[in-house]
């Protein structure tokens, strides 16, 4: 078969592919208004395996005036994990210099639903404010984003201990591989995850090498309550009917997304919210993510939190949104002095994209309090009289 042919033919199947998912997305649409009249997560068909197959889209150049990663971020690389069975789709920024005692390297891992460029702002916020004296790395989970499945006949979970087992394999790739050159004693990790990536960067923590758990300084917790999470859980159907799976375009979904509160941070918007998105040769925009298809494990990703996250042996931050209160395990272990709470009453539930500055600024300090090489202990023990 000639070249030309086996381009053409491929063409041809891409395009089918588009026509169906797209077809498939906008089945129930009704004639609202401007936004509201797409199809919602709630009545969106399962097509998350094929979203993420490797030609079932085709990408669109027509992103005019929306924010790249490379404004946020100096690299993008996919990470292949065979055993995982997933491309990892990553960003990350890595220390100017190792000139420092002490080197922070902020590892992210986003919620269900998001992507890992919802920490865009705060990377290049934390970046700045450190002199790039410090790294920030994010990805996208399983069923996110750029992130794709290698063998898709085999079955996808989205269970708690997947998406824990696929992020240790991805800090021991970076800490043996990405950070490699850096001094392993200058090393301070901090682990941060958002809502469901809180649960995960919690229960990751105690699976990790002894070796790699002596240079992580800490975990920190954006705002996800067990108690909460799992009545928020209760009522998450009625999230899916109300939010629209399909925009005519980016920028009609960003408008959507800051108008009806979910981000409150326009700068944060431009960049974490078209990464909920695929765009097809038609230009409209469909969302990667359905979270419909996460159900069957719901119950497995908050279970045991509070109590695992109290006693995790580490230093720990809980910051959260609001004024939602702390559930049993949270308000003995805040009497105890177990972990650090911070309240952000301005935010929404993204307080990563929401209040990107005043959550750079408590990480930063976070790290100088917990981590030793900060400390300077200044004695006349010796001196002459």
């Amino acid at each position: 078969m000639s070249d030309n042919l086996r381009r053409n033919l491929l063409l041809k199947h891409m395009k089918k592919a588009d026509a169906v998912i797209e077809s498939a997305a906008e089945n129930n649409s009704s004639d609202t208004s401007l936004g509201e009249s797409q199809d919602t997560l709630g009545s969106m068909p399962d097509f998350n395996s094929a979203i993420h197959s490797q030609h079932s889209v085709v990408q669109s150049s027509d992103t005019a005036n929306l924010e790249t990663w490379d404004e946020y971020f100096d690299k993008k690389e996919n990470i292949r994990f065979e055993e995982r069975n997933f491309n990892f789709n990553t960003y990350y920024t890595l220390p100017k210099s190792a000139a420092s005692s002490s080197i922070p390297i902020f590892i992210f891992h986003h919620g269900a639903g998001s992507s890992g460029l919802s920490f865009a702002n705060l990377a290049r916020t934390l970046s700045e404010k450190l002199d790039g004296k410090c790294g920030c790395i994010a990805f996208d989970a399983r069923g996110h984003g750029n992130t794709t499945v290698i063998d898709s006949d085999l079955d996808v979970s989205y269970n708690r201990k997947n998406f824990v087992s696929d992020f240790k394999s991805l800090l021991e790739y970076v800490y043996s591989t990405l950070l490699v050159d850096i001094p392993k004693e200058k090393l301070s990790i901090i682990l941060l995850g958002h809502s469901l990536g809180g649960s995960i960067c919690t229960f990751t923590f105690p699976t990790l090498s002894a070796e790699l758990r002596k240079h992580t300084t800490g975990v920190t917790m954006l705002d996800i309550i067990e108690e909460a999470a799992k009545e928020a859980l209760n009522k998450v159907d009625h999230f899916l009917s109300v939010t629209p799976n399909v925009f005519k375009s980016y920028h009609e979904a960003i408008d959507w997304y800051v108008r009806h509160g979910l981000s409150k941070n326009r700068t944060s918007a431009n960049i974490a919210v078209p990464s909920l998105f695929r765009k097809f040769t038609s230009g409209k925009v469909v969302r990667i993510t359905n979270l419909q298809s996460f159900r069957p494990f719901w119950d497995t990703w908050f279970s045991d939190l509070s109590h695992y996250f109290v006693t995790l042996p580490t230093s720990k931050l809980l910051i959260l949104a609001g004024n939602d209160n702390l559930d049993k395990e949270l308000i003995i272990g805040q009497m105890q002095g177990k972990y650090q709470l911070v309240v952000f009453n301005e935010s929404g539930h993204f307080i990563q994209e929401d209040e990107a500055n005043k959550t750079a600024i408590t990480l930063i300090d976070f790290w100088k309090r917990n981590d030793n090489k900060n400390v300077v202990i200044k004695t006349n023990w010796g001196s002459a009289k």
